[in-house]
């Protein structure tokens, strides 16, 4: 089951990018970065929209003749199939994507296409054609002085030494890394906050790799180090954090203190991955055996069982899984259970040894010496001190890396909306009256001139348009300009040239203004108004689809009404 959570970190880190809750049917017309947030919401979860997305990306780079966005496109496309356990699919988006990426010489696609086929390989499993595109990945990182992705691919490696047993050899590459990183210069791709979050997911790694060889005391120094580098805001950071104690004080049968931190870890982020559930249900459930409830750990090991389907390529990663709930049931005298699971077992660790051989027989010794020196003589032409390779044997950490590199991505975005959601909070809590939370100004008004509109015409409109407000007329889906007009008794001139000469903005901006500012304060405050469906609220404030009102509410408060709704339930 540690392979569970290696797969979960590669299958997560290297393909996502932004979170984006709005929904679309039709991605044509949408930008690249709005599409590329539809394929990451559905990537997990449902494929047909994830694909759906992935060809819009690709088809309007085409059209734009953007080579790289397509590719980007092929790329999210493989994924999806890969994160939906389709490996053919996947496989043939793989060599679409290195094809694409060698064509266009782009040096830095031609590496991530590797790692991709590595991915798919992993699943398949072919675990040495897997180490082989990881060395080709390796290799064209050196070739191109790559240091970000030759590190990458490099962690990647050592996490198989790690599952094959080379423990010691897997920590002294992840410490060359962490070394790597301390000492890598800050510039506008490498930032403070980058270095720290790899530092973070090399720390967590760590830590686990020295679990694995018995050392305890070196892992708690790692996961001290983690503490250090997370504010209580990173809930996905907070998840790791929680997730490596849990992993501690399990070690140190302190069940109890492991069940609290898994089960506050499982609670965080909202990674609808249904692996990720398998992997929840299997911390919770050895944590159970190892107390002694053996019932409720069979209850956790069935139900992860019982949502996610192991397909026949997965079983050799299953072992530790059917050796517990083999021996739950054994605990609790279904002797017919416990002989299944065990056989079952039994299959899996066979199947898992044949994966680890044929690792160990891909990476004979004279390969592992080209690799040190090709790193050596690439070393010394940058004058660098150090080696970054010892031996490549294989290892186990292998999908955690990629899985936690991977939410750095995923997570930015999460946290710069919940920055925007704290914004407009304390906007509302401080404006006096609705209309100033947003006031929206237009540079090209309609009308400006007011000159010929009499003054106490003016006064009459404003009144009107006051009662109006009052009324909240602005709710109607009739509400229009000439509408407007004739219930205050003007015409649609007057009244747009006193709009813009006292609003600073146009009509439509104006009845905007009103409308979400309402939404704004009455999700806020009316809790059954936020169980509404998007269509239902926009249809209620006057608009008469979802896609409009979703338009106006994201261009004024730079969210989606979907995030804001969430937000604002998890504060009440």
């Amino acid at each position: 089951m540690a392979f569970i959570k290696k797969h979960l970190f590669f299958s997560f880190i290297l393909f996502c990018s932004l979170l984006f809750a709005q929904e679309q049917t039709d991605y044509s017309q949408l930008p690249f970065d709005d599409i590329r947030d539809s394929i990451n919401t559905h990537i997990y979860s449902n494929l047909p929209k994830a694909v759906k997305a992935s060809n819009a990306y690709i088809n309007k780079a085409k059209k734009e003749k953007d080579k790289r966005k397509e590719w980007l496109g092929i790329e999210a496309l493989g994924n999806s199939y890969l994160n939906h356990r389709e490996l053919d699919n996947s496989q043939e988006q793989f060599e679409k994507a290195l094809q694409f990426a060698e064509e266009n010489e782009f040096d830095e696609f031609i590496i991530r296409s590797y790692i991709l086929g590595a991915q798919i390989q992993l699943g398949a499993p072919n675990a040495s054609k897997a180490l082989a595109y990881l060395n080709k990945a390796l290799a064209h990182a050196e070739k191109t002085n790559n240091d970000y992705w030759k590190e990458n691919v490099l962690m990647f490696i050592s996490s198989i030494l790690q599952m094959s047993g080379e423990a010691e050899k897997a920590i002294e590459i992840k410490k060359s890394s962490i070394k790597h990183y301390k000492n890598k210069p800050l510039d506008s791709t490498f930032t403070e906050e980058r270095k720290n979050d790899m530092l973070l997911y090399s720390y967590s790694v760590l830590s686990n790799a020295y679990l694995k060889v018995d050392q305890v005391d070196s892992a708690k120094q790692y996961v001290a180090l983690m503490d250090n580098l997370i504010s209580e805001k990173d809930s996905c950071k907070l998840r790791t954090l929680l997730n490596a104690r849990a992993e501690i004080y399990f070690y140190e049968k302190k069940y109890v203190s492991a069940k609290e931190n898994f089960r506050k870890a499982s609670q965080l982020c909202n990674i609808d991955m249904p692996l990720m559930d398998l992997q929840i249900t299997y911390d919770l459930g050895k944590v159970a055996h190892g107390q002694g409830n053996f019932q409720e750990a069979i209850n956790l090991f069935q139900r992860g069982l019982d949502n996610y389907e192991v397909t026949p390529a997965e079983e050799g990663y299953m072992d530790d899984y059917y050796k517990l709930l083999a021996d739950s049931y054994k605990e609790t005298g279904d002797f017919e259970r416990a002989n299944y699971y065990f056989e079952k077992y039994i299959t899996s660790t066979s199947e898992f040894n044949k994966i680890k051989n044929d690792i160990k027989e891909s990476t004979r010794a004279q390969e592992i010496k080209e690799f040190r020196n090709e790193l050596e003589s690439l070393e010394s032409e940058k004058n660098k001190k150090e080696t970054y390779l010892n031996y490549l044997f294989l290892g186990a950490s292998v999908i955690i890396l990629i899985l936690l590199f991977f939410l750095l991505r995923f997570y930015k975005t999460k946290k710069e909306n919940e920055a925007k959601f704290e914004t407009l909070l304390a906007k509302i809590n401080i404006a006096e009256k609705p209309e100033d939370i947003i006031d929206t100004k237009d540079e090209d008004l309609d009308e400006k001139n007011t000159t010929d509109v009499p003054e106490e015409t003016k006064q009459q409109i404003l009144d009107g348009l006051k009662k109006l407000e009052n009324q909240e007329y602005f709710l109607k889906q009739d509400c229009n300009s000439y509408n407007v007009a004739k219930k205050i008794n003007t015409n649609t001139s007057y009244l747009s040239k006193v709009i813009n000469s006292h609003f600073g903005k146009n009509f439509n901006t104006y009845i905007n203004d009103l409308r979400i500012n309402y939404t704004i304060v009455r999700l806020k405050n009316d809790v059954i108004f936020r169980s509404y469906s998007i269509q239902a609220i926009a249809e209620e404030v006057g608009y008469k689809s979802a896609d409009s009102f979703t338009k106006y509410f994201k261009r004024d408060t730079g969210l989606n009404p979907s995030f804001y709704i969430k937000e604002l339930k998890n504060i009440t």
